[in-house]
């Protein structure tokens, strides 16, 4: 009998030392990524003091996403072109210009290029004039008209002002033959770069587009960069395409820059997949984001530590958790939390915008951290018991 309490003093000796070997050895065992108490230890870690902790819930999510899609929607309101109809001349434009007198008819009608019309009217044709650089242009007996910056119909006025007292009930018709003066720049991720010649009633972004040929790349990846006098608005194509209001009718001098810029946020830790997620011009959630990775995976994931690690403007909330400090790029580093075991947060996850190059990270449950030390328990005692059984271990 005493062999048998020998070897059962021998395994619980062994059971002993590992027991004290691994009873404070939770940080050792292996892992994918900080724990969630060592996001949290963000509020009180001098070392992390940089780094703010945010706990989203839907009215932060909803705040947020109004944050980055309010400016869009404002500096929209400058792009508009109040009145798209409206076409100005400008120097290099060329110009066919028609003019009409009453019989009996004087002043035009030795010219060469006047026909006698039914009514008995007399129809000269000018010949065809460019706008100088000077933004005038010459007109027999009329003298220099100034063009830029006016309608046709205003130039046509002009004109007739000027020959009201020499011919007999002169008409006026200005036509536009070519357009140099005012055009619109296509360039980036299209078929062809073009000048798209600005015309009486407008061009819009996506006449513009058509122009071009149309983007290389799939719409739902494309941007479109409209810069006009210093301001640049990025428009998601997808978005121009479903929304009319955001076709906008475009300016002389307007640059329209289609980029192909593709999206990506990485998710990492106790998802079912550890990838990175592509995602369309026109943005994604946290909760698209996570799908696309297969979700939280119910055997490791910890529901109340979600987390979207990024760089944001200092300017992002009104009220930060503690205070600000800049990063050298003037940044802020911030870690947005998400408690996934409260249903209400399923809404925020739906709203949250995810932007370009952000991580995901979801934290693993404490309990893994036992399931792991058990294994290890396992592995090991059971070895030592085959060999005590084999009297190799006395």
């Amino acid at each position: 009998m005493k062999k048998p309490l020998k070897s059962m003093g021998t395994n619980v000796f062994v059971l002993g030392l590992l027991a004290a070997g691994l009873s404070g050895c939770a940080s050792y065992m292996p892992y994918s990524g900080p724990r969630a108490g060592n996001v949290d230890d963000v509020a009180h870690n001098k070392t992390m003091s940089e780094i703010q902790l945010v706990d989203v819930n839907y009215a932060i999510s909803h705040y947020l996403k109004e944050k980055i899609e309010r400016p869009r929607l404002d500096l929209l309101k400058d792009f508009i072109n109040p009145n798209p109809l409206r076409y100005t001349v400008g120097p290099g434009d060329t110009l066919q210009i028609y003019i009409w007198e009453a019989p009996p008819a004087m002043l035009f009608a030795t010219g060469t290029a006047s026909m006698s019309t039914p009514s008995g009217s007399m129809m000269t044709s000018i010949p065809e004039q460019m706008v100088g650089s000077d933004g005038d242009i010459v007109m027999p007996f009329a003298g220099k008209i100034p063009c830029t910056g006016k309608t046709l119909n205003e130039i046509g006025a002009e004109i007739r002002e000027r020959l009201i007292h020499m011919a007999h009930d002169p008409q006026v018709v200005v036509r536009l033959v070519k357009n140099h003066a005012q055009s619109i720049t296509v360039v980036g991720n299209v078929k062809k770069s073009i000048m798209v010649p600005m015309i009486p009633g407008g061009v819009s972004v996506l006449q513009a587009i058509a122009a071009a040929g149309g983007v290389a790349k799939p719409v739902n990846k494309v941007t479109i960069q409209l810069s006009r006098s210093g301001k640049i608005l990025q428009l998601p194509l997808e978005e121009i395409i479903r929304n009319p209001h955001e076709n906008v009718s475009l300016r002389g001098g307007d640059v329209l820059t289609a980029l192909y810029k593709p999206l990506q946020v990485t998710v990492m830790g106790a998802a079912k997949e550890t990838k990175e997620v592509d995602f369309q011009a026109s943005g994604i959630s946290l909760a698209q984001a996570l799908a696309q990775a297969g979700g939280l995976d119910g055997n490791q994931a910890d529901a109340k530590a979600v987390f979207v690690f990024r760089f944001e403007k200092p300017s992002l909330l009104p009220h930060w958790p503690k205070p600000v400090q800049l990063t050298a790029n003037g940044e802020v580093p911030v870690v947005f939390r998400f408690n996934f075991s409260d249903p209400a947060t399923l809404f925020a996850a739906q709203t949250f915008p995810i932007q370009n190059h952000d991580l995901i990270y979801v934290a693993s449950a404490p309990i893994t951290d036992l399931q792991k030390f058990l294994g290890l328990i396992i592995q090991i005692v059971y070895p030592i018991q085959g060999l005590t059984t084999a009297g190799v271990v006395p």
